[in-house]
């Protein structure tokens, strides 16, 4: 299990604030709505990010645990390795 430290856009803030109103997703690294729900990233403590296949037994016994999976745009994600980016 290879961790990496989740990315945050430095515009986050901002873009929260912008799109307040907005309904629905909002990508978790920058803050802007999300077209579509397509692209994760499997995060764990920290937040950290791993590869999307780690399951829950796999993280305790790295004595970690998850905190679910982040939405990202089409964007942000492609800060990631593509080992660590999940598509549904």
């Amino acid at each position: 299990m290879k961790a990496i430290e989740f990315i945050y856009s430095d515009k986050l803030e901002q873009n929260l604030e912008r799109y307040e109103e907005v309904d629905g997703e909002k990508c978790e690294c920058c803050g802007k709505p999300l077209k579509s729900k397509k692209y994760y990233v499997n995060t764990i403590d920290g937040p950290f990010v791993v590869e999307p296949h780690i399951t829950d037994e796999e993280m305790r016994a790295n004595g970690t645990q998850s905190q679910g999976i982040f939405y990202l745009g089409s964007t942000c994600i492609k800060k990631y390795p593509k080992s660590h980016i999940g598509t549904l």
